[in-house]
């Protein structure tokens, strides 16, 4: 029975013709739960094959929890399995509140069906999927590959190419100031917890980036927004603040910033620093859609000259979100500090991802992918720009490159029973407070270039302008 199977199996491997029979003979109830199932040397000759294809057949089946291992006496069958069960069944999409929670459970829980039009990453078809695939090949062939942890800092290789990028744009990034992190969030987490501590008061941009806001309070740090402008935040407002708070440090986004869309001005960024030197805080520099941006103005890290700015960056908006390969560099004395606190919270980051994102940096496609990207961002924020005009909309800032625009209805519309509205047809929405240091009502909402197009969304918005008339 299992050679007629491998037989009419056309087009598969021996390894999962083998997986394949395997799984129907169980289905079927041929091969029933308990059962002890023929030793991987007599399926070998019965089938005419290498012990070693039946061996990693087996392995695999072990894997995905279909046979069992018992060392001595062989491999038994489990039983059929569909899909995990998880002991509590998933939360209909229409039933979750649009709280703090939101994007987390909401935005990185989807399913196909489901229009992320305020999601903060790029649809999978925009990426260079061909590069991956050959990255992939390409370390797969590799003898030398690292089976330990890494080095705590991150794989060498990496940081050079990451100095020598940084080292492009005027940062004196050498390899002892940079940390490789799992993507910018994670360097985020690194930087609270390792130079804050709770009771501490830092600045933020309002609005700002929903996860670093979430896990400044969750650590207990006081945070105070800063309103922004199109030109950044309002300098005479980080001014006052600075003076009033004494804070520890200033997180920010200036460049395509997250949720705006909009960019520091040359003499914001003059200004910032100024104030940051008298009132003697720390900038952390969010600069994660950097190699998006289409300006030509320096970064803070630039400018300071890596003195008191912490510069993050991640290859998430330009490689592939999936990766969680990002990078720090930070002030002379700090890198250590943050090196200890990624080993104690969660030893080093996975070197074979860093590695193979530089298989994909040093192929050579990665600037003319990026050239590619911004050229498709700056299409796609112009007909956005159009459509939404169209639809009645205001856009913060007019941006003209990145994934982000923050728009808000030209008549009064309540955010929050939008998305709730919206989520009931499948669309996710991510209404302006889950931006807003403390969730302060506000009407903006967040959106995504990449779906801002989508003719379902338009067609929500239409119809919601017209109830509200």
């Amino acid at each position: 029975m299992m050679q007629l199977l491998l037989d009419n199996a056309r087009g598969r491997t021996r390894i999962e013709k083998i997986c394949d029979a395997v799984h129907s003979a169980i289905i079927s109830g041929r091969w029933h739960a308990g059962m002890r199932i023929p030793s991987i040397r007599r399926l070998a000759e019965e089938l005419g094959m290498s012990p070693f294809t039946v061996a990693e057949a087996y392995d695999r089946l072990v894997a995905q929890g279909l046979l069992q291992a018992r060392r001595g006496t062989g491999f038994y069958v489990v039983g059929p399995r569909t899909l995990p069960c998880t002991g509590t069944p998933p939360v209909p999409l229409q039933a979750l509140p649009v709280d703090d929670d939101w994007l987390l459970r909401n935005v990185y829980e989807h399913t196909d069906d489901t229009l992320q039009a305020g999601c903060g990453w790029l649809p999978p078809t925009w990426y260079d999927s061909e590069a991956l695939q050959r990255a992939l090949r390409q370390l797969a062939r590799r003898q030398n590959l690292q089976q330990g942890y890494g080095e705590p800092r991150g794989f060498a290789g990496l940081v050079q190419w990451v100095g020598a990028h940084l080292r492009e744009q005027d940062i004196p990034a050498q390899a002892e100031r940079i940390v490789l992190t799992q993507g910018a969030s994670k360097a985020l987490d690194m930087v609270a917890g390792s130079l804050l501590r709770p009771g501490d008061t830092v600045l933020v941009d309002d609005p700002g980036y929903s996860n670093l806001l979430s896990g400044l309070v969750y650590r207990g740090i006081n945070i105070i927004g800063v309103p922004w402008l199109p030109t950044g935040p309002d300098c005479e407002a980080v001014a006052r603040l600075a003076e009033e708070h004494s804070p520890k440090a200033f997180f920010t986004n200036p460049r395509l910033h997250n949720p705006t869309g909009a960019s520091y001005a040359l003499p914001t960024l003059h200004r910032v620093l100024e104030v940051a030197r008298r009132h003697d805080f720390l900038l952390v520099e969010d600069n994660v859609s950097s190699d998006l941006y289409l300006g030509r103005e320096p970064t803070l890290a630039a400018l300071d000259g890596l003195e008191r700015v912490i510069h993050i960056g991640s290859f998430s908006k330009t490689l592939s979100p999936g990766l969680r390969v990002g990078y720090l560099a930070a002030p002379p004395g700090l890198a250590d500090r943050l090196i200890h606190y990624k080993m104690l919270s969660g030893l080093t980051s996975p070197e074979l991802n860093e590695r193979l994102v530089l298989e994909m940096l040093q192929e050579g496609r990665y600037r003319r992918q990026v050239d590619r990207l911004c050229q498709r961002l700056a299409a796609a924020q112009a007909a956005a720009g159009q459509r939404f005009d169209a639809l009645g909309w205001e856009r913060f800032g007019q941006p003209t490159s990145g994934l982000f625009f923050w728009a808000r209805p030209r008549q009064p519309l309540d955010t929050v029973a939008l998305a709730e509205a919206a989520r009931h047809e499948r669309i996710l929405l991510a209404p302006g407070h889950l931006f807003r240091p403390h969730g302060e009502a506000t009407p903006w909402l967040r959106f995504n270039v990449a779906y801002a197009m989508h003719p379902a969304l338009t067609d929500f918005l239409t119809r919601q302008a017209a109830c509200a008339e």
